[in-house]
Parts: structure tokens; sequence; C-alpha cells
């Protein structure tokens, strides 16, 4: 229950589904899923605060396609120590930021086995661009979680554990970066050109569940198609996964 109710909460937090649709899917899920009222109860109720969540970063507005990267010279701490911008980070041909997090089921995939996240592909997802002339970079913005899972000596432990290779994995102190993007779930993937214009936003590929199912590769189509010089189709997809966990300001 604890961890079908993790996914289930996250499955409302999506680019597309306003907050309406978020409760009537959340609601359904219950439903299917939970045969014990109590615990149906429960569920509805902890969508009900994830859909609310939901709508609060709807309302810090998204960056659209063209826009230009509004964070570039915010400072960030990576895993190794130093300090980091996302001008510095980029390349001779743009930049990826992808925000991330150490526990969210789409990212870190499910313990029973049913669903890989889409952590496993990070590194091939960083060697992709770095070899067409993009840097790459993972950005924690959970500030509500920055005291437990989401500490910086959890983002170094957990880059270990996940064998993350050279990977850049920076704190977005106060989540900054993320509403200045409106950022909505982990993952949640931006691709900036060499003009630090937005071209591409939104999920790495089609199958958070297989890396070996994966038919639509969206974000290296987006590379591929942006080096090309070529019109980038699609220019956005739909971003799945767990809610950025904001504090209120």
């Amino acid at each position: 229950m604890i961890i079908g109710g993790a996914i289930l909460m996250a499955s409302c937090a999506n680019a597309t589904a306003g907050t309406d649709e978020c409760k009537e899917d959340c609601k359904k899920e219950c439903c299917t899923k939970n045969e014990n009222v109590s615990e149906k109860e429960g569920c509805a109720k902890d969508c009900k605060k994830e859909c609310c969540k939901h709508k609060e970063a709807d309302e810090l507005g998204q960056l659209n396609i063209g826009d230009e990267n509004p964070s570039l010279s915010v400072e960030m701490k990576n895993i190794t120590g130093d300090n980091v911008t996302l001008s510095g980070l980029a390349k001779e041909n743009g930049l990826v930021v992808v925000f991330s997090c150490n526990t969210c089921p789409f990212v870190v995939g499910r313990a029973n086995g049913e669903s890989q996240g889409w952590e496993n592909r990070y590194n091939d997802e960083k060697a992709n661009a770095e070899a067409n002339g993009l840097g790459f970079v993972l950005v924690n913005s959970n500030e509500a979680k920055r005291d437990g899972v989401d500490a910086f000596d959890k983002m170094v432990e957990h880059a270990k554990e996940a064998n993350y290779d050279n990977m850049n994995y920076v704190v977005d102190e106060n989540h900054l970066v993320a509403d200045a993007f409106g950022a909505r779930t982990t993952p949640h993937v931006y691709v900036f050109n060499k003009e630090n214009k937005l071209v591409y936003k939104g999920a790495i590929d089609d199958n958070v569940d297989s890396k070996e199912e994966v038919k639509e590769k969206y974000l290296q189509t987006a590379i591929a198609q942006l080096v090309a010089g070529e019109e980038i189709t699609p220019a956005e997809t739909r971003n799945i996964g767990c809610s950025i966990k904001r504090v209120k300001k």
C-alpha cells in the first residue's frame, strides 16, 4: 500500500492534466486498487493534497518553447562540493536540465521490479548529450524534503549507489530554478539550444517501466534534430512523475 500509494499520488502530477482531471484519475485508481474502505479514503485524501500541489505548480507558469533560460546565473551546489551555474554547465550546442530526486518511483523505479524508473537511462542520456555538444545536469528542487531523503549528503550517497557517471547533480535551494521554469515533476526535462532558448520539454522517452521497451526516445530525438538544425518534433511531450516537493512561501 505504501509503494502503491506513492506511485498513485505521483501519477496525479503530470503536465497536461488539470486539477479536476487529476482528482478524477486518483479517484478511479483508489477505487480500483484498494478494496478496503479505509484505504480508499486515505488514498483519496492523499490524492487531494497532491492534486492541490499540482495546481500550485500550474500557477507558477511554464516556460514556453522559444523562451530563454531564466536561471543561467543561479549558483547551485553540485555533489562534487563545487558551486555551479547552468550557464557554466552549458556546452557549445546547449544544455539538458532534468529535475530529479532520490526516491520518486518514476526516477528510481519500484522495489517490486514492476518499473525500472527513468534513472537507469540517465548515464546514457548524459553521454548522448555530451557527444552532441550539450551539457547535462540533474536538479534536485525538493526543498520540503531537504532535511530528509533529499538532503545534500543523501544526494551524494544516491549518486554513488545509482552509479551516476560523473554526473552533475545539484541542489536547487528554495526551488528557485524549478519555480522559474514552472517545473512540476521528477523527472521533468528541459533542453536549451546554444542561444539558451528552450527547444524541448517533457519526458525522456515513452516508457518509464522498461528501457528495453522504449519506442519513442523523445530526448535523444530532440537532441539529434537540434544538432542537425531541424525542427524539433515533438517539441513538447507529457511529463509524468512525482510532484516537486515545494515549501510554502
